[in-house]
């Protein structure tokens, strides 16, 4: 399996290059012209930053916590850091932030019967023979 993800990964890549050379080429003659800033002018520092932060916190909280919950709160964090404060993006993103993780948690724990990462809001449902995460 991962030799068929890295597969695709180099398929990817070498369209992105081919693409781009290709336009490269169309707008200034050459395959591989200048490169251009890494940051662009109008670049989104909070943004960015933000997310760099939510995925380093995810990495450190997650295993104490447990999947579900930190997925949850996390994923409403990262939701609310790019669709911002309105009362639709807040409902939408509460919506999207409950249900992606427990399906998540559910199809991976009870149909693939792989362990994600348990802590102290772990829930084992006896009778069903289902672990939330």
């Amino acid at each position: 399996m991962p030799k068929i993800i890295g597969t695709l990964l180099v398929i990817m890549l070498a369209v992105i290059v081919l693409v781009e050379g290709r336009e490269r080429k169309a707008a200034t003659g050459k395959f591989f012209g200048s490169f251009g800033p890494f940051f662009r002018e109008n670049a989104d520092f909070k943004k960015l930053f933000g997310t760099l932060l939510l995925f380093i916190g995810y990495i450190f909280v997650v295993e104490e916590v447990g999947f579900t919950v930190t997925s949850i709160i996390f994923v409403f964090l990262f939701n609310v850091l790019y669709t911002g404060w309105s009362k639709k993006a807040l409902r939408t993103s509460l919506i999207i932030s409950i249900l992606a993780p427990v399906i998540v948690s559910l199809i991976f724990g009870v149909a693939f019967n792989i362990t994600l990462p348990s802590g102290i809001c772990s829930i084992t449902f006896i009778d069903y023979g289902i672990t939330i995460y």
